[in-house]
């Protein structure tokens, strides 16, 4: 019997049709990761993340069956669950109590939601924590210019987060954890490819922009578009310069009525969300470069994927 192994995360997931699906998709990767290890000593792994119905079929793919799901309350942003946090507390106490207690350890994302909450069941079930920092509320309250009440919530936030996890933490960016059995990378060797011998741009006269994500709120891509108009206007030292995005989301048919209004439309390549990762790093191939637009963000998987296809970013 290897460890049952217990994540408390806020990364979303919908249900539809009978079947669960992460809204990003990385995370779940990383932690299905564990599981393929050669010798790894995780037998199980359950998640408890928020968990809501889907409007629509989801464009990711579905769970790993290996994982299981246990759904906790949703809501909607920080701001949502400070709003409602006692009644997500009351809803959410019992089912983390019951999935902790079944556990061997307790893998506490930070910052999340129901870290302290978790810390506390786990400590008064005897579970062994540790805390997962993968990134800073402030930091993004910073970077989307929010003012200071936001950034007071948002550090406190970060601070409930590692008491959370204690004194046993991994800082995701401050350490580089290596070694056999640990998990470092998502992208596979066999997925990097070496173009140093190509030129760049592919086709000299043209220059293909890429991004890949979720097309929301908050990453920047209303900049991205108002700076492609301002690059196709100048016709870049006489390449005709074009965009690649990668995704789907809830703001894509704004983002496509800005595009009509700039002028762009006609530059962009709206590929949608693409669930077949060979695909998927073909696409991301097709670029000369990789664009991050976003104000804030943690360290993005997919700028380790566009390095891997040889793409500057």
């Amino acid at each position: 019997m290897g460890i049952r192994l217990v994540v408390i995360d806020d990364n979303p997931h919908v249900r539809w049709d009978g079947r669960v699906y992460p809204v990003n998709a990385t995370f779940h990767r990383f932690l299905a990761g564990f599981l393929d290890l050669p010798g790894s000593p995780v037998s199980s792994i359950v998640q408890c993340v928020p968990l809501r119905d889907a409007r629509e079929v989801p464009l990711t793919l579905s769970l790993d069956p290996r994982l299981e799901v246990v759904g906790t309350a949703p809501f909607d942003g920080i701001a949502g669950y400070l709003r409602h946090a006692p009644s997500l507390v009351r809803a959410n106490a019992p089912l983390l109590r019951r999935a902790i207690a079944s556990a061997d350890l307790a893998w506490i994302k930070v910052p999340a939601s129901n870290a302290l909450l978790a810390a506390w069941l786990a400590s008064r079930a005897g579970v062994p924590r540790f805390g997962y920092v993968a990134g800073s509320a402030l930091a993004v309250a910073r970077g989307r210019g929010l003012g200071l009440p936001a950034q007071a919530v948002g550090f406190a936030y970060d601070l409930a987060g590692r008491l959370a996890g204690g004194r046993m933490r991994i800082v995701v960016g401050r350490h580089l954890v290596s070694g056999q059995g640990v998990v470092t990378s998502l992208v596979e060797p066999s997925e990097i490819r070496d173009r140093s011998g190509e030129p760049w741009p592919a086709i000299p006269w043209r220059l293909r922009l890429g991004w890949a994500g979720r097309l929301a709120p908050g990453k920047g891509l209303e900049g991205l578009l108002g700076a492609l108009a301002i690059l196709v206007r100048d016709e870049l030292e006489g390449h005709r310069v074009e965009l690649v995005l990668i995704g789907d989301g809830p703001a894509r048919a704004s983002l496509e009525g800005r595009a009509e209004r700039l002028g762009v439309a006609d530059r962009i390549h709206w590929l949608g969300y693409v669930a077949e990762r060979a695909t998927y790093l073909d696409a991301l191939a097709s670029c000369d470069a990789f664009v991050v637009p976003s104000p804030a963000e943690g360290f993005p998987k997919v700028v380790l994927d566009a390095l891997a296809v040889g793409l500057p970013v």
